[in-house]
């Protein structure tokens, strides 16, 4: 293990190299790579070079936790303390055998992701309700785990909580919340990802250094607190890194934006690796630009070849006409009908032909689909449907649950009445774990 450390920090130097300029591209002019969608990104051991034109980053909202320009110096990462607890790790299990058993999950959104106002307190009880949802508990948990949802996703915001530049020192606050709700999880025997959610930061531009800081001192911290724990616990580096704002937003991005991305992957598992104990081996979960399976963004995705510990993370709420497009009266899907199935079953191919299949474990980390009037055996069909075709291919999906069931609202995705601690929808709800079981 220390000699793969060892090798992976040089990895971890020129990369850094790379993106301040330092280190030219293997066509001597700073280019990306122009190797064929689908088969870039799995033999190369450094991400390929950003573009020499930047693409501007915007400038950080107010309020954000992007201090700092670029010229600052490294962070001074912190001594990691002795874990509390150093769970036994499943060493022998393989990517594919850790994404098989994690089976259906759900997303406990619109939670510690919420993003507060500039001038909100920082507060984690604020934030965890200010999106309209009461504070998460125990009984939910066992909820999940009693009708059987094995995975756990708790996206988070840290973007508040994080400290002044250089160093960009995490409040302890939100630290403590993030561990109480993995703990119940665990209580429960069920996995768990914690990640980076909605960040403004991360803007994808070669322009954008401090974004590297900022990951870099965030992961150190958050990796470092849940460094004894066992395989249960994946880190996801990023939720939908994109260019936001912009028309490549939700397009695939553009080919500097998507070497970025790759850039960071490298830097987020270098990072947790770095911190020891459990993380030495633990699983992680890197994006594509916006977690697309767009052609052009898993075509151009790096993974390692030395780190078989590397999942791929991916979010598709497909077909988009019939699961999320409130324009279009769409209400119904049949799962016999190929016009309703078919960008289903292509987006699947798609995934299987560029991951699966070259030995690639792959995780569905949201999908969902909209509660529309008069909609709901189409949700019943839909969800069986979608993941009979992931689970043939061993890849967990995990429900987008933000807790909004009103159709007046055009992003209800919620399962759970986290209220009344209930299902609001038992019958999408088994329908979206069954082929799991």
């Amino acid at each position: 293990m220390k000699k793969r450390y060892i090798k992976e920090l040089l990895i971890f130097v020129l990369v850094s190299m790379s993106l301040v300029g330092c280190v030219p591209s293997s066509d001597g002019e700073g280019s990306v790579s122009t190797a064929p969608p689908g088969t870039q990104g799995t033999g190369d051991e450094n991400p390929p070079t950003p573009t020499p034109a930047p693409t501007p980053a915007p400038e950080p909202t107010p309020g954000s936790a992007r201090p700092g320009n670029g010229d600052d110096p490294p962070p001074t990462l912190g001594e990691i303390p002795t874990p509390d607890v150093i769970m036994p790790f499943d060493e022998n299990i393989t990517a594919f055998e850790l994404t098989k058993n994690m089976g259906a999950g759900w997303n406990l959104g619109n939670t510690l992701d919420a993003v507060l106002g500039a001038n909100s307190p920082v507060s984690v009880t604020l934030q965890e309700t200010s999106w309209g949802n009461p504070i998460t508990t125990r009984d939910m948990i066992e909820l999940l785990a009693d009708t059987g949802f094995k995975t756990l996703r708790i996206p988070t915001t840290w973007e508040r909580f994080i400290g002044p530049a250089p160093d960009y020192i995490l409040d302890e606050s939100i630290l403590d919340r993030v561990q109480e709700i993995v703990d119940w999880a665990f209580e429960f025997d069920m996995y768990v990802i914690i990640n980076t959610h909605h960040e403004r930061w991360n803007f994808p531009s070669s322009d954008n250094k401090a974004a590297l800081n900022i990951l870099t001192a965030l992961w150190h911290q958050i990796a470092s607190r849940f460094a004894g724990y066992s395989e249960k616990l994946i880190f996801e580096a990023m939720n939908e890194p994109r260019m936001f704002d912009t028309d490549h937003e939700w397009t695939g991005g553009t080919t500097e934006a998507r070497s970025v991305i790759n850039g960071w992957n490298m830097y987020f598992i270098n990072t947790v690796r770095g911190t020891g104990y459990n993380n030495e081996k633990r699983f992680l979960m890197i994006p594509t630009h916006a977690a697309s399976a767009d052609q052009n963004a898993i075509g151009d995705m790096w993974t390692p070849r030395n780190d078989d510990r590397v999942i791929v993370s991916l979010h598709a709420y497909t077909p988009y006409d019939i699961v999320l497009n409130t324009r279009l009266a769409r209400n119904t899907f049949d799962p016999n009908d190929f016009e309703d199935t078919k960008e289903i079953d292509w987006l699947f191919e798609r995934i299987d032909n560029r991951f699966i299949s070259q030995g690639i474990a792959v995780v569905m980390g949201e999908t969902g689909m909209l509660n529309k009037d008069e909609n709901h055996d189409a949700r019943v069909a839909w969800a069986d449907y979608y993941t009979s075709k992931a689970a043939a291919l061993g890849i967990p999906c995990v429900w987008w649950d933000n807790g909004i069931r009103s159709t007046t609202n055009n992003e209800a995705f919620g399962l759970m009445h986290r209220q009344e601690n209930v299902w609001h929808h038992p019958e999408i709800a088994e329908a979206f774990i069954r082929n799991y079981r």
